[in-house]
């Protein structure tokens, strides 16, 4: 009988990506999904450190995992264990806590304990298997010569795939706790990620999400120099020879790393997706600086003008942050009004949160919790009212539309445009055939 594993996955889309090629990485070896309701033998946590909410969130889960799974080997991997390891080895669910840097092992490193030896992680010291429930015994033997691919997100009934091209950060923004929890960049070779994109489009899907911790990176650890390798890479995996119609999405892309020329030669290529998540933090020159961002609002403005140069309905999503140390009510009346102006299909709000080993931790300035969440409500409010903007901007106009399948109800199918429109159609087979295209009036 296999051995059941369960993986639960919190944060950024790189973690769900990376949970995807763990969740193949234990079926190549023997492994199976544990069902809905009973317990599993092996359970990984990946986590997210991001803010401290998503640390709290981190910790919930961890305590919740534990306790729908008495008897399972609980593994805590990922951003939070990597920047405070020992704080997560000392909760008393945790029995591995495994750091990013040697995430890709995790398996392997699970499989380990059939021997009862110490556990290998990397170079940075072995940590005893706490956990003396789960014996040699019940482990599947290894697949010896056993080589698993890349993994395949499967979502949608095999019509979108993520691709991750690149890892890590070294922006080392004022705020941010991710270049610490995730290294330096580290990018896939063009070559493996097209053979990649070629295996998915050969298994029939038809939207590949191209993600990576700083998209905008990719490859200049390579090249050491700017700009990065990301135009090459995206024109050839758009240039991939299929019989059938595809599409590329990008996943986030950094203003701090892609200039204004670089974003419009990418988005002119024949395939990509007309639409760009930018995250611009604030729209306050004076914080923006404090934050350690290298551009300005109009920096950021001159991106969107470009990108809407080549198509007027071309979505711009995003992140801000309020609250930040020394932001004045001035400050951000001055962000809320650029967000105002910039037309975002959405914007994803978030109140500073101080992460002790970051500089903005220990800036003058701390604004009171009160006035955070008074500005934050402001924020989210004036950006529902810029989606809806958007939405109607949208209307009686034909968008390229993805088929992804029946919703929850069944009574509904699912949809997304060219330009991120979720949409939903009358469950009609006949004329939106699940994975397919078709020209949609909004």
């Amino acid at each position: 009988m296999s051995m059941a594993y369960r993986i639960s996955t919190l944060g950024c889309k790189v973690n769900q990506q990376e949970s995807e090629t763990l969740s193949a990485r234990f079926e190549a070896l023997g492994f199976a999904p544990a069902r809905k309701g009973e317990p599993a033998d092996v359970c990984v946590i990946n986590s997210c450190t991001v803010t401290s909410t998503a640390d709290s969130k981190t910790r919930q889960r961890i305590r919740q995992v534990r306790a729908a799974n008495p008897e399972a080997l609980v593994c805590v991997i990922g951003c939070l264990p990597e920047v405070a390891r020992e704080a997560v080895e000392a909760m008393p669910e945790v029995d591995l806590a495994i750091g990013s840097l040697d995430k890709e092992r995790t398996v392997e490193i699970i499989m380990e304990a059939r021997t009862g030896i110490p556990l290998g992680l990397s170079q940075r010291g072995d940590k005893p298997m706490r956990n003396s429930r789960l014996r040699a015994s019940r482990l599947p033997a290894r697949a010896e010569g056993t080589r698993v691919r890349a993994a395949r997100l499967r979502v949608d009934q095999r019509t979108r795939a993520m691709i991750k091209v690149c890892d890590g950060c070294d922006r080392f923004c004022s705020y941010c706790i991710v270049p610490y929890a995730r290294g330096p960049v580290r990018s896939r070779s063009e070559g493996d990620v097209v053979a990649e994109a070629k295996g998915l489009l050969e298994a029939g899907y038809k939207e590949l999400v191209l993600t990576g911790v700083n998209l905008a990176l990719y490859g200049r650890d390579i090249t050491k120099k700017e700009p990065s390798l990301l135009c090459s890479l995206v024109q050839q995996v758009c240039a991939i020879k299929t019989n059938e119609e595809y599409r590329v999405r990008l996943g986030s892309l950094e203003p701090t790393a892609i200039s204004a020329e670089e974003a419009l030669r990418i988005a002119g290529i024949r395939g990509v997706c007309p639409q760009f998540h930018l995250s611009l933090q604030s729209g306050c020159e004076k914080t923006l600086i404090n934050m350690g961002r290298s551009y300005s609002p109009d920096g950021f403005a001159e991106i969107v003008r470009r990108l809407r140069s080549v198509d007027p309905l071309f979505s711009i999503t995003t992140d801000v942050i309020v609250g930040f140390p020394g932001e004045s009510d001035g400050d951000f009346e001055e962000s809320l009004e650029f967000v105002r102006g910039i037309g975002f299909a959405r914007v994803h709000v978030f109140k500073f949160s101080k992460r002790p080993g970051t500089r903005a931790a220990d800036m003058r300035g701390q604004v009171p919790e009160a006035v955070k969440s008074e500005r934050s409500r402001r924020m989210i409010e004036t950006g529902e009212k810029s989606a809806a903007r958007f939405l109607d901007m949208n209307t009686g106009v034909s968008r390229r539309t993805l088929i992804f399948g029946p919703d929850k109800s069944g009574r509904k199918i699912r949809g997304l445009t060219d330009n991120g429109i979720d949409i939903l159609l009358p469950a009609d087979p006949a004329h939106y055939a699940p994975n397919s295209f078709t020209d949609f009036t909004l």
